[in-house]
């Protein structure tokens, strides 16, 4: 259950800055998240796993519909009219 109407994209935002932090390449990053999953006990790395795939299944199919639903709210968009 949600906390606030914007929580998921909040939490989408903070995780992106979170990645970004592991440093300043992508491969710096993986190494980086790599090195900090192996060190969690085994349990912890079942159950992160399990949420890393839940995620990515998820935001995977949420992407297009995310896109045609801005597309379309873009194009109904009453552009404003000039006036002389």
């Amino acid at each position: 259950m949600r906390t606030t109407p914007n929580e998921c994209w909040m939490d989408l935002h903070r995780l992106a800055a979170a990645l970004d932090a592991e440093g300043l390449t992508r491969q710096e990053r993986f190494d980086n998240l790599v090195h900090e999953f192996l060190s969690m006990p085994p349990l912890v790395r079942r159950e992160l796993l399990r949420e890393l795939r839940y995620v990515l299944c998820e935001l995977t199919d949420l992407e297009p519909v995310v896109i045609n639903a801005t597309n379309a709210a873009e194009t109904n968009k009453v552009r404003p009219t000039k006036t002389a």
